[in-house]
């Protein structure tokens, strides 16, 4: 009896000391965690830390600021269009002292002028309209300025430009990558060369040669010109690209008995997704927001570029300096360029996860 109550005791006093340390480790626990917490907001790191908050917060501003005044102002309703009730518009931007007004109204300066009212950074509802880019997409009384028509006509320069960059750099870049033949390196260095040369040195060519054939206007011809320029910068991209992927993908398809073209569409190509999604984005974009060729080149069917500018000044009419259409119209031509991002982003983190030797 004696010998149970003596291991009692003992199983009882190590208990309370067992207990008595877990409190003591929690407590010094909780007083690290302040000690810490206290050494890492130091006065220095709090400022340093407020001072990178504020610049980051003026980047988005930067940013974000004019996208929210250029939404407000292609939705608002500021009595710049007015449609009558025969059919007829009123425009009231029809000489060059309205530019001075609006801005002016921007600003605050004179808050009454007109019917023009301000352009809020959040859209303001009660104010929501679409005569903006009802005028927008109906006018044609100057064909210069029909923009319905140019934006399908730019869409068609855009796509078309696409599949051919893509196609042409990709079979340009796939030979030069896997093959050996005479003339490679003279070829490569030619690429090369091209592009030690802007592009500006050969628009007088470009125009001289357009003009001897009748292409002005013509938006195919615009469009060979954007794939001839690009097909030497993106060969050497997709040359260095396809140059990673291992050969003995190539020695195992043909083993199988697979053409060479047959190894390029199917071996090869769903690898280099990543570097076509690429290609494709940026051959999108270039004739998209170009302005200087299609300037000189279609004169009497512009790109949408060519359009937004003369609503700006960039020509004697009735509808120069407005920066309302042109604010309505920048908001438009930009909803392509989001969709193909979006849409191309997928492709891209597809290949970079697809595809692969086991070995």
């Amino acid at each position: 009896m004696k010998n149970f109550m003596h291991a009692l005791k003992e199983w009882w006093k190590k208990r309370r000391l067992a207990k008595a340390e877990l409190r003591q480790e929690k407590r010094i626990q909780r007083r690290s965690f302040w000690r810490n917490l206290v050494r890492r907001f130091t006065v220095r790191k709090m400022i340093m830390a407020i001072i990178t908050y504020l610049y980051l917060l003026l980047c988005v501003a930067i940013v974000i600021v004019p996208i929210m005044w250029l939404v407000s102002a292609a939705f608002t309703n500021v009595g710049a269009i007015i449609f009558n009730a025969d059919g007829s518009v009123t425009y009231n931007l029809t000489n060059q002292n309205a530019l001075t007004e609006v801005v002016d109204t921007y600003l605050g300066a004179q808050r009454s002028i007109g019917e023009y009212g301000l352009f809020p950074f959040v859209p303001d509802l009660s104010k929501f309209s679409l005569n903006t880019y009802q005028f927008l997409l109906t006018y044609d009384a100057e064909p210069s300025f029909d923009f319905f028509k140019a934006f399908f006509r730019t869409l068609g320069v855009a796509t078309l430009n696409t599949i051919l960059v893509v196609t042409f750099s990709s079979l340009t870049g796939f030979a030069f990558s896997r093959y050996r033949f005479k003339g490679k390196k003279g070829a490569l260095l030619t690429l090369l060369t091209l592009q030690m040369f802007p592009a500006f040195m050969g628009m007088i060519a470009i125009l001289g040669i357009f003009e001897t054939f009748g292409w002005r206007d013509n938006w195919v011809a615009l469009t060979f010109i954007y794939v001839a320029g690009a097909i030497p910068y993106n060969t050497f991209i997709v040359r260095g690209y396809m140059r990673n992927v291992s050969k003995s993908l190539d020695e195992a398809a043909a083993i199988d008995g697979a053409s060479n073209l047959q190894i390029l569409v199917k071996v090869i190509v769903p690898l280099a997704v990543p570097i076509m999604g690429f290609i494709a984005v940026n051959a999108f974009m270039s004739p998209w927001l170009d302005y200087i060729l299609p300037s000189i080149i279609m004169n009497g069917k512009p790109t949408v570029g060519v359009i937004l500018y003369k609503y700006i000044g960039g020509t004697v009419s009735s509808l120069v300096n407005n920066p309302v259409v042109f604010m309505a119209g920048a908001l438009l031509i930009a909803v392509p360029i989001m969709l193909v991002q979006i849409y191309m982003q997928k492709y891209i983190v597809f290949g970079l996860t697809t595809g692969g030797e086991k070995g």
